[in-house]
């Protein structure tokens, strides 16, 4: 604030000096890995998993489809509905579930 502090001036400066003034002591400043080492098989000998335990990545199975081509269609809001359900119940996306019932008319 400039100018009226409304008389914390002074208890504000002194309690940002004493902030300042604070460092952490050298003994918590890093911990020996090999200390960590010991306590983590400590815990796992007495059957405690660590929390940590490293997650593997899901990864999609992407389909390799080649050159596309866009084709946009303007649909009654009925049939683009039941389409939708449809793909999502078999989980395809829109093109698989064309190439679907295309093979069920046996179009293609």
């Amino acid at each position: 604030m400039t100018g009226n502090d409304y008389g914390f001036g002074a208890a504000r400066k002194s309690t940002a000096e004493k902030l300042k003034s604070i460092r952490p002591s050298d003994d918590t400043l890093a911990a020996d890995p090999s200390d960590l080492d010991r306590a983590d098989a400590a815990g796992a000998a007495l059957g405690f998993v660590p929390r940590e335990s490293p997650r593997t990545p899901i990864l999609r199975k992407r389909k390799e489809i080649g050159p596309t081509i866009a084709i946009n269609m303007r649909v009654p809001e009925a049939i683009a509905a039941k389409f939708i359900k449809f793909c999502e119940q078999n989980r395809m996306s829109y093109w698989e579930g064309v190439e679907e019932l295309m093979k069920r008319t046996s179009v293609v």
